[in-house]
């Protein structure tokens, strides 16, 4: 399957900070899938304290928003989400979903996935 992006929505009972326990292994085969990971590991750690500090507290956190070849984003919402936008065409958006997917259910997290769901992506099919 070839999308472009790849929808994580979490059954309504799942408050943030419910993803706390999950986060980082989550978030490290996220970098590590994607050829993100960088030598510097003080760094990620950094980023990966930030996102938990959010949750723990039960708030959005930031996600991985940087330059690169795929992003993790946390959107602005009711409800418990994140998607994966990847820019190029290198990167299978599908596999590193699938990947996040068995980390989320070894935590035991509710989860449904949608592909190609933001809306600037579908204006462009047209």
């Amino acid at each position: 399957m070839r999308a472009r992006s790849g929808h994580v929505r979490f059954d309504k009972k799942v408050r943030w900070k419910n993803l706390v326990p999950a986060f980082r292994p989550m978030f490290l085969k996220f970098l590590e899938e994607t050829g993100q990971l960088p030598d510097d590991m003080e760094s990620i750690d950094v980023l990966i304290e930030e996102n938990l500090r959010d949750l723990r507290s039960d708030r959005k956190p930031e996600g991985y928003n940087r330059e690169g070849s795929m992003r993790m984003i946390f959107p602005i919402s009711d409800q418990v989400e994140f998607y994966l936008y990847s820019r190029g065409k290198v990167l299978e958006v599908a596999r590193v979903i699938e990947q996040l997917g068995r980390v989320l259910q070894k935590y035991h997290l509710k989860h449904t996935i949608e592909w190609d769901q933001l809306q600037f992506l579908a204006d462009k099919k047209d």
